[in-house]
């Protein structure tokens, strides 16, 4: 049963990728370094994935591998639908391919990442009041907020940012 969702936006993207269109961008350097920092701040906070439902983008797919690399495990689906999804769809995949684990890491892109994060805000709680204003102002690539889910009602537990 889902307890916890990890919802991450990708890490920091070149500007154009090795193939035409936004699909096929990949990670920049600054990318590849944010995703060091945010293995360490997920092991630190011992968030443990079961899960991790993963855009089909190069980018989405190369945060997953960039944490996987870095002693961040969990299976990993990649979804077709979670390409620029809205948050309704993130939802969606979530409830289709989400449920039998206790820990769902979503790696995706805003503003669907970031309109899911505001609206489990919104439905929910936090004790950190900088982290909820830091999600509302601006969901940032490597962003990863970390709800627990398995109650009556959404509650953040951690905000997690590479550049801290």
């Amino acid at each position: 049963m889902l307890k916890n969702l990890l919802l991450i936006r990708h890490a920091k993207a070149a500007a154009f990728g090795t193939e035409p269109g936004d699909h096929g961008r990949v990670l920049c350097q600054k990318g590849m370094n944010q995703l060091d920092r945010l293995s360490e701040q997920l092991i630190a906070a011992n968030i443990l994935i079961d899960r991790a439902l993963v855009s089909s983008a190069t980018r989405t797919r190369q945060t997953w591998d960039g944490l996987a690399a870095n002693g961040i495990n969990g299976t990993a689906h990649i979804i077709e639908e979670l390409y620029l999804a809205s948050a309704e769809q993130i939802e969606q995949q979530i409830w289709l391919h989400g449920q039998e684990a206790e820990t769902v890491a979503v790696i995706g892109h805003n503003p669907g990442i970031a309109v899911l994060a505001w609206r489990l805000l919104e439905k929910g709680s936090t004790d950190d009041l900088v982290a909820s204003d830091r999600i509302r102002a601006s969901f940032k690539t490597a962003f990863a907020a970390y709800f627990a889910v398995g109650q009556e009602k959404p509650k953040l537990l951690k905000l997690l940012d590479p550049r801290v």
